[in-house]
Order: C-alpha cells, then sequence, then structure tokens
C-alpha cells in the first residue's frame, strides 16, 4: 500500500515535470522505466512501462492485467446508470479508450498539459462557456463515482496540480482496479 500512495505521488511530480519540460518528456516516452526510477517510483520487476499520451477530451481507462472480471463489470454498471440518467454517455467529439495492461506490461498514461488548451476550454476561460466540455466532465465523473460504488475498484488517482491562466487544473487519472496504479 505504501507503495502504492509513493508511486502516485511520484508519478505525479514525473507528469507536472513533462508538462514544463520536453526534453523530460521525450525521454520518459523513450524510456519511461529510467526516468520513473530516478523520480522515486517502485518499478515492478521484469514488467515493461508503457507510456501513452492522453489528448484533450480523451480519457483512458487501464483495466488490470488480472482479475479484470471485476473491473469491466464495475465500468458497465457505471455506462449503464450513465445512460439511465441521460441518453449521451459520450459527449460528441470526446472518447474514453479502454486498454489493459498485462503480466509484463503497465501503460502509463500522460496527460495533456492544463497549458494547452482546446477551443472549448477558452470559450470557457473566456466566459462563453461549453456544453460539451462541462457534459464531459460531468460524464466522468459520473461513470468514475458509479463504477466506484458497484465495485469499490474504481479511483481516479490525482497525478499532477497545475495552475495555468489563473485556473487550476487538477488532472486525474481513471484506475480501474485494486492494488493497480495506471
Amino acid at each position: 500500500m505504501a507503495d502504492k500512495k509513493q508511486n502516485a505521488v511520484k508519478y505525479g511530480e514525473v507528469v507536472a515535470k513533462c508538462w514544463e519540460d520536453e526534453a523530460y518528456r521525450k525521454r520518459f516516452l523513450e524510456d519511461p522505466e529510467s526516468v520513473l526510477s530516478e523520480a522515486g517510483f517502485v518499478v515492478e520487476e521484469g514488467v515493461t512501462y508503457k507510456v501513452v499520451e492522453q489528448p484533450k477530451l480523451v480519457k483512458y481507462v487501464v483495466l488490470p492485467h488480472a482479475d479484470a472480471k471485476d473491473a469491466v463489470q464495475g465500468l458497465s454498471k457505471a455506462f449503464l446508470n450513465q445512460v439511465e440518467r441521460k441518453d449521451v454517455v459520450i459527449p460528441d467529439g470526446t472518447e474514453v479508450r479502454i486498454i489493459q495492461n498485462t503480466d509484463d506490461t503497465r501503460y502509463m498514461i500522460l496527460p495533456a498539459s492544463p497549458k494547452s488548451l482546446t477551443r472549448a476550454e477558452m470559450a470557457m476561460v473566456a466566459g462563453g462557456g461549453s456544453v460539451e466540455t462541462v457534459e464531459y466532465a460531468e460524464t466522468m465523473t459520473t461513470l468514475v463515482s458509479h463504477a466506484e460504488v458497484a465495485t469499490g475498484a474504481v479511483e481516479i488517482q490525482t497525478v499532477a496540480t497545475s495552475t495555468t491562466a489563473g485556473a487550476e487544473a487538477e488532472v486525474g487519472v481513471v484506475v480501474v482496479a485494486v492494488g493497480v496504479l495506471v
């Protein structure tokens, strides 16, 4: 458990540094094990880490390599609960991508920097608002909260916080599994 919490903090530091330093980001993409180890992240022996860059308006759900049944059931229940509340589960222009770890591969999600705003986000900052962005945020929050209630196995881990244009952005990674970081 201590490793999991320590890894979450260390991974948040890596993500924040990736947002600030392009050379560091490139190195993390090319050699994640070295960057993670240097940051104090507890790297599993015999496991390859792969970094997946998460574009804006895309959310990744990483399934565990073992015992994925409970995670998938929880995610399915979350989608069904969302459909019961509102016919649109994933607003137009957004997407959810599901990937699964394997026995020897762990996927690390690198969220897009909050400094690179989408058109919808720029409209929100400028006061124009964006229904799609708000709906997407509500959808992801609802999906995760319903899945968490359904399985107790879903959590959002805050991996970094950044202040941009007077607004604080907190980046979370959706994790569907007990004992799996990303």
